[in-house]
């Protein structure tokens, strides 16, 4: 047991009243469960959750039997804010926010046990790769993983966690946060799967650098291609896990050695509509009710699927992305990221690519490895673009630079809307 780690978290608890290691060693146990006996529970919790939800929520109350068929949006939300919180509960209420990656973002609020499930689910995917708590950590990402205010500083510092800014990934910074990961002796990278993956690319440009002390990598916030996942794993020469979460949704995934998502299905409740975006019940947050909320995701859900790792939290299947990731063309057609991922993947040369549009105009833009290579290399790609999707104007550039997001997450589709691309 590494004492010291356990001090370091139970001071966290007891300065911001979590419950982080108690319900870490919860989910230790709990993830071993056989399956039957986890959904026997998550049903229980969500029975409790609705029964709480419609006698303590105006919203609620509101709409009565239809809790079990309705999709709460983030504009339901939006327009009345307060009809959403419970009159019965009388714990502190946390006022967040989300960074609006799947649309419009959206302020809600959140508990203690709320927060406490949400970093314990974090720490249990950091566990799958040997981390123990308290030891060093580098948190390579952008505001939706880490703030920069007072409390969150002291927060890290007691997390022991240090943080790289995904906002500067030039090669010089890159220098810097490599010699720091490897000086401090971090034995854990988390972070943005896009931002990680610019460090992986310096250290196979530039020569290999030695991490001895590093147990290994989880990926967050973003999709991690097989590209991605290969440069990291070769550069850093450690196992590369992904995690996944939505917050508001209470919905906390992690990948086990044998490469399957396990989510944790005593703290959300899961369910697909028609076109197969996620409706998530959130099965912690008691102070603020959310059943059946569209979280802007796509994935598929592998229900009664066993796993070698003996987990008997469910498996998600495959990550199709959020809703904003889809490009309409002037027929109104539907094309998901997926189309482009799926397009680009086999290709050795293209590192990342970005999907801009808007009712006239569809710009693919390709990063790659090999600048000698001459544009009509990867003009075949724009051709099965027109195939497929109906615009005035189709265009294709090279190593142009990226349009970012606010919060430094990697943008795959971006509608400009009505106004013209300008490169």
């Amino acid at each position: 047991m590494n004492i010291l780690g356990q001090a370091r978290f139970r001071l966290i608890d007891r300065l911001r009243g979590t419950t982080i290691v108690s319900t870490l060693k919860r989910l230790r146990k709990e993830q071993f469960l056989n399956p039957a006996a986890l959904v026997t529970i998550s049903n229980k919790n969500r029975v409790q959750l609705i029964e709480h939800a419609l006698m303590s929520t105006p919203y609620y109350r509101n709409i009565n039997k239809d809790v079990h068929s309705s999709v709460l949006t983030k504009d339901i939300i939006r327009k009345n804010p307060e009809s959403f919180f419970s009159n019965t509960y009388v714990g502190k209420k946390i006022r967040k926010g989300t960074g609006g990656s799947t649309g419009a973002p959206l302020v809600y609020y959140t508990t203690n046990e709320a927060q406490s499930f949400m970093w314990a689910g974090i720490i249990l995917s950091w566990e799958t790769l040997g981390y123990k708590l308290g030891e060093k950590v580098a948190f390579v990402a952008g505001t939706s993983l880490a703030k920069n205010d007072l409390q969150h500083t002291v927060f890290y510092r007691l997390l022991n966690v240090t943080v790289y800014s995904a906002y500067h990934l030039n090669d010089s910074d890159i220098k810097t946060y490599l010699i720091q990961i490897k000086k401090t002796r971090a034995r854990l990278i988390y972070g943005y799967a896009t931002a990680v993956n610019s460090l992986a690319e310096y250290i196979l440009k530039n020569g290999p650098i030695q991490f001895p002390d590093l147990r290994g990598i989880v990926t967050t916030a973003e999709i991690l291609s097989d590209k991605h996942r290969d440069n990291i794993s070769q550069a850093f020469n450690v196992k590369v896990h992904n995690q996944y979460g939505c917050n508001e949704a209470g919905i906390s995934a992690f990948e086990c050695d044998f490469g399957n998502m396990h989510y944790i299905n005593t703290a959300t409740s899961l369910a697909l509509d028609s076109e197969g975006n996620v409706l998530a019940t959130n099965l912690v947050n008691k102070a603020y009710p959310m059943i059946r909320y569209f979280t802007g995701d796509k994935f598929s859900l592998l229900e009664g699927e066993s796993c070698p790792c003996k987990r008997g939290y469910p498996i998600m299947g495959s990550f199709m992305g959020r809703t904003c990731d889809m490009v309409i063309d002037q027929r109104n057609k539907v094309m998901h990221s997926a189309f482009f991922n799926i397009l680009f993947r086999d290709d050795k040369h293209i590192e990342q690519f970005q999907v801009q549009f808007n009712k006239n105009e569809i710009v693919v833009l390709l990063e790659v490895d090999d600048q000698t290579l001459p544009e009509e290399y990867f003009m075949h790609y724009l051709d099965i673009v027109k195939k497929n999707m109906q615009f005035d104007h189709y265009d294709l550039k090279i190593n142009y630079p990226f349009l970012p997001a606010e919060n430094a997450k990697h943008r795959y589709v971006i509608n400009t809307s009505n106004e013209a691309i300008t490169l």
